[in-house]
């Protein structure tokens, strides 16, 4: 099958159905979806149905139906491909061409095998139409009939007579009569079946009508006489008549040249007859036909210098096409390897955010644990302040303790001064008392009860010593007592007064601790707070990261596409090529075709 009606079938299936059936029609036998087909190109019969079936199939279509439509529709296709072919006054005329058509797309085309259409008229209104093919693709005929049909708008009655594997046989009955067929019945009758001479027949004539006149001349008992004059007059005619048809021998002559492709001979005749009239307008027909070829080789000159230069053309698009090829397709990879790199960074750096973020996630955390440690440290700074108010109160309080002490301890001495008084007293009482005894046992029965009184003064003079010895020693002891502790509470007193002093020291020292470590956690708040800002820029940075490896990504595909393109538009100018090549062989083809007529 060639590649031109190969190309209209699937323009056809395009247009009945959608561009991706097609293409993945076209793809399924390997020829692929962008395939231009070639007018000379041989394409195999079984990969164009398994294309058909597989479109078919997908569609849920009857394969012989949709034949039928491709038949259909291929009329109008193959009318804006080729319009010459229709131009016909009818359906009939249209179908008789066929024919020559087929005959001519053979020798156009070598290796090509249309199939054999002929038509022959039966009556006025019919004609036995016969298909003859190898493949045999009736249902595909009859889309084609039916669509030649309408385009000619003509009604068509279709009686299939005869079928086998490879030819088919249908009667047509036409809406209109199909040809004109004018009988000129006494030019047959003078014919007898076999006579074709036109001076024969005439002298025929003369023979038949001299004859009768003869007879009427010397009556029926001169027979022999009339029939010798009749017969004489007959080759008299004959003879005549071929002389005034030699015209006839030239102007066939000149026919069967203009049949050959000779229009090379010119020339005239003199008959002052039709013989003249038929030669002038033959000679007239030749002047149209050599002008009309005249012009026609000159258009083929033309377009063959036409094609060359366009193959030139063609040639060094191919060649500027080649490098721009390469150079889309080196930019494309470079665009792949940059989008695969800025990937590469986006992630490295997707990653270094991801670690910056928690580290700035942990230092937010540290900021608030350091501001609550700072909140803790002016807080301890705080209390040992209070602390170092309250020891110093409290040294205070132990200063008076220790005076109050060393008071006590005069105090004491000032009782134990007091006691050795009674005790003195005491002993002096005893003494007295003892005195008094004495006197009293002086005095006798007088003294007696002053005797008592002095006994039991004296008694309460030694209780009373007794007294103040446990009393003295008790005081000497509570003095001790007292001054050991008026001692230790002056020893702590001491103590505390230098750890006062000490936590005074480190009072000032966590109050410059305090203050450097606030201005310390100031910093490093700030610190943070630009980490966070940079840390949001840096996101911010990634963000751009990502749209440019998005862009680079679609960078890389607008590349490939692109470099598909250009392969593309590479492949289509080698077909643009081959195509130009085809057109070429095409021209020369019909140049040497024209060449066959001689003018």
């Amino acid at each position: 099958m060639k590649g031109t009606v190969i190309a209209t079938w699937m323009r056809t299936c395009r247009k009945l159905y959608n561009d991706e059936i097609v293409n993945d029609a076209m793809n399924s036998v390997g020829w692929g979806a962008s395939k231009i087909f070639s007018p000379a190109e041989n394409v195999n019969d079984g990969e164009v149905k398994k294309v058909i079936e597989y479109i078919a199939k997908v569609n849920n279509e009857d394969t012989k139906e949709l034949w039928k439509k491709i038949g259909l529709d291929n009329i109008n296709a193959f009318y804006k491909d080729y319009p010459a072919f229709f131009k016909h006054e009818n359906l009939y005329s249209f179908l008789r061409s066929m024919f020559d058509v087929h005959v001519a797309m053979t020798k156009k085309f070598p290796g090509a095998k249309p199939p054999l259409v002929t038509i022959n008229p039966i009556s006025s209104k019919a004609a036995v139409f016969e298909y003859k093919s190898e493949r045999g693709m009736f249902d595909y005929l009859m889309g084609m009939i039916e669509g030649s049909a309408g385009f000619f708008g003509e009604k068509l009655k279709i009686e299939e007579i005869e079928r086998n594997n490879n030819s088919v046989k249908f009667k047509f009955i036409f809406e209109k009569e199909i040809y004109y067929k004018k009988v000129y019945k006494f030019n047959k009758f003078l014919s007898f079946g076999i006579i074709n001479n036109l001076g024969l027949k005439v002298g025929i004539i003369n023979f038949i009508f001299c004859l009768m006149i003869s007879i009427l001349i010397f009556g029926s008992n001169d027979w022999f006489k009339s029939i010798i004059i009749s017969i004489l007059i007959l080759f008299a005619s004959y003879i005549s008549g071929s002389i005034l048809m030699r015209p006839k021998s030239l102007i066939i002559e000149t026919i069967d040249k203009i049949n050959n492709g000779n229009y090379i001979e010119d020339g005239d005749i003199e008959t002052n007859d039709f013989f003249e009239d038929i030669f002038n307008l033959i000679k007239k027909h030749k002047s149209i036909i050599k002008a009309d070829f005249t012009g026609f080789k000159g258009v083929t000159d033309e377009m063959s210098t036409f094609v060359s230069n366009i193959n030139e053309i063609s040639n060094s698009m191919n060649s500027t096409s080649n490098e721009i090829s390469d150079v889309v397709e080196q930019v494309a990879n470079c665009a792949v390897d940059q989008a695969e790199n800025t990937q590469n960074v986006v992630s490295v750096l997707n990653e270094n955010i991801r670690h910056l973020n928690n580290i700035v996630e942990d230092e937010n955390n540290n900021k608030l644990e350091l501001e609550k440690s700072i909140d803790k440290i002016n807080n301890s700074y705080e209390n040992i302040d209070n602390t170092s108010k309250n020891i110093l109160s409290t040294l205070q309080s132990f200063k008076e303790v220790n005076d109050k002490g060393l008071e006590l301890q005069s105090k004491v001495k000032d009782i134990t001064s007091i006691v050795s008084v009674v005790s003195e007293i005491s002993e002096q009482t005893n003494l007295l008392a003892l005195n008094a005894s004495i006197e009293a046992a002086r005095a006798g029965e007088q003294g007696k009860g002053f005797v008592v009184v002095a006994e039991e003064i004296r008694v309460l003079a030694e209780q009373s010593q007794d007294a103040v010895k446990d009393i003295n020693s008790n005081l000497i002891k509570f003095v001790d007592e007292i001054k050991v502790l008026v001692d230790k509470i002056e020893s702590q007193f001491d103590v505390l007064k230098g750890e006062s002093e000490n936590l005074k020291d480190v009072r000032n020292i966590s109050y410059e601790a305090t203050t450097a470590a606030a201005t310390v956690a100031e910093s490093m708040i700030k610190t943070i707070d630009k980490l966070n800002v940079q840390s949001e820029a840096i996101s911010g940075i990634y963000e751009n990261m990502e749209s440019l490896a998005a862009i680079a990504q679609e960078n890389s595909a607008s590349s490939e596409e692109v470099s598909a393109n250009v392969s593309s538009y590479t492949n289509e100018i080698k077909n643009l090529m081959n195509n130009i090549h085809e057109f070429k062989n095409i021209t020369e083809s019909f140049k040497a075709e024209l060449y066959k007529y001689k003018i």
